[in-house]
């Protein structure tokens, strides 16, 4: 691994500018096959992309004996031939300007559809005869636009061999999806369904197993944290919210990443048997199509008898418009800095922020069905009861002086940011039954000794002095499963200027995040760090 050090420092220093003091390399390299870096900046000198030190970002991974997971590599290089490096696999930038450390990358909190409700309706929408029939005028007048004879879709599999991949499912497949394949097998890569092909009950038993659901296989602590709020797109509360869920059974692909799944866990405004999209490109929650396959094909139907299509060199594109009855069309973010009316509050606002509003009243949002997020900056005076009666999961509050007594025992809160210049008493969130991630890094507290009683604590951010004082006063939190180190904060002649700016903060050093992290896990400490000497370039 030295040699590895070694060689990226002498390649580094060869391709320095002019009068460079020192460089900073910010790399990583994953078990796929990548690897990169977010910077290789010279002091003085700026930017050095130009340097290509992939190669030997890989060997360090393979050196870790990392084969699955991800390697991040903080190298510092002098001019006057010395580098130091901090190599982990649970240490890595977050971003913030400070550090995440993963002390557990199994204990990951609950997805919010966990806890939503099965559907008010649970009556499916789609109909059989209705479905084949459809698939029948479908290819009609497909046919009858392309001016082709008779386009026949891989015929249906024999009844015992359809029985019997149904049965490896997770779960069963709605009635309508269920007699198209007792019609067809899918359609052999022809791309009917929005231009996704329709698989073969074959390949749809193949992808619906966990193991081949690779498109659900990164969400690691990382991504709950940079998107903690799934939600979802088209008709409220239709899709579970959720990144994935094994009765999401994909039926159909974009070949870009994404699929085309009958939804046979929804929400509880959805239908058993809906049509969702998923996949690569949807990780911050899946997509409402269609209330169900039938409603799908329909939809592709009354598209072609209306002339909605146009013949494209590579086949026919039809514009299937909107997905129907039920879609929400109105945002669901709305910022205000009026707060005293909330104008433009509705029930399917889902991220709320109110910014510079004094005094805010926030009794407009009491009893909001889908308000996940608030954000709430230099807003004094403001009563937060009302978020009380809101099923709120995330609340990030910029505030001269922040009171937790209304929030006590909320049932949904999951996640608290605190940004503030006078000290906070945590107790009132003791009572917070979901409550499983702290940023207190721009805050002070009364007393950090409170954090040793959050049981269900999971992930826990703060500066390093916080920490020093927490584990003076508590020891190490139970249960925690991942830890942020944050900037220290410049102070400045006003607070939030101070704490609400991490641009303006100085960073915490690798060496200094690789300290933190050995004294957080202790002889656990997945941290290496590496000094030694290279030769300068003559």
């Amino acid at each position: 691994m030295d040699d590895v050090l070694r060689a990226m420092a002498e390649k580094i220093s060869a391709g320095a500018p002019s009068g460079w003091r020192r460089a900073e390399l910010r790399g990583f390299a994953s078990g796929r096959g990548g690897s990169g870096h977010r910077g290789l900046r010279f002091e003085p000198g700026g930017a050095g992309d130009d340097i290509d030190v992939h190669p030997e970002l890989t060997a360090l991974h393979d050196l870790a004996r990392a084969p699955n997971g991800r390697l991040t590599v903080e190298l510092v290089v002098e001019a006057r031939g010395r580098y130091e490096a901090v190599i982990s696999r649970s240490l890595e930038r977050d971003e913030d300007n400070g550090f995440l450390y993963v002390l557990d990358p199994t204990a990951l909190p609950p997805e919010p559809g966990t806890f939503q409700q099965g559907p008010e309706n649970a009556t499916p929408a789609g109909d059989p005869r209705e479905a084949v029939a459809l698939l029948g005028a479908y290819l009609s007048e497909r046919d009858r636009i392309l001016g082709w004879d008779t386009y026949a879709p891989p015929p249906a599999l024999p009844g015992a061999r359809r029985a019997r991949l149904e049965a490896r499912l997770p779960a069963p497949l709605p009635d309508d999806l269920r007699a198209l394949y007792t019609r067809v097998d899918g359609d052999g890569g022809e791309g009917l369904l929005d231009r996704h092909p329709w698989f073969g009950l074959e390949l749809l038993e193949n992808q619906s197993r966990r193991e081949n659901r690779w498109w659900a296989a990164g969400r690691a602590w990382r991504d709950h944290l940079e998107s903690p709020v799934i939600s979802s797109a088209g008709a409220p509360l239709a899709v579970r919210r959720m990144s994935d869920h094994p009765r999401w059974i994909p039926f159909a692909t974009s070949t870009g990443g994404d699929f085309l799944a009958v939804d046979l866990a929804p929400g509880p405004g959805g239908r058993p048997g809906q049509v969702i999209r998923m996949g690569l490109h949807h990780g911050g929650g899946p997509a409402y199509v269609a209330d169900s396959v039938t409603g799908l094909l329909r939809r592709h139907v009354d598209a072609l008898r209306a002339g909605a299509y146009e013949v494209m060199p590579n086949g026919l594109w039809i514009d299937l418009g909107k997905p129907g009855p039920g879609a929400h069309e109105e945002s669901r973010s709305l910022t205000v800095a009026d707060a005293a009316s909330m104008r433009g509050m509705h029930h399917g606002i889902e991220r709320l922020s109110v910014v510079n509003a004094p005094s805010a009243d926030f009794g407009a949002v009491r009893g909001a069905p889908a308000l996940w997020e608030v954000r709430v900056e230099n807003c004094p005076g403001a009563d937060l009861a009302p978020l009380r009666d809101t099923p709120v999961e995330l609340l990030d509050l910029s505030m001269d002086t922040i009171d937790l007594a209304p929030l006590a025992g909320h049932p949904t809160l999951r996640i608290l940011v605190l940004r503030t210049g006078r000290p906070v008493d945590l107790a009132p969130l003791l009572s917070c039954p979901r409550l499983y991630g702290l940023d207190l890094s721009g805050a002070p507290i009364r007393d950090l000794g409170v954090l040793g009683e959050l049981s269900g604590l999971l992930y826990l951010r703060l500066r390093r002095g916080q920490w020093e004082e927490l584990w003076k006063r508590a020891g190490h939190p139970a249960g925690l499963a991942a830890a942020g180190l944050a900037a220290e904060p410049r102070r400045e002649k006003t607070w939030w200027r101070s704490l609400d700016r991490a641009d303006h903060a100085p960073e915490p050093s690798p060496r200094t995040a690789a300290g933190w992290a050995i004294a957080l896990a202790g002889e656990r400490a997945d941290v290496l760090v590496r000094t030694g000497r290279y030769t300068r370039p003559r």
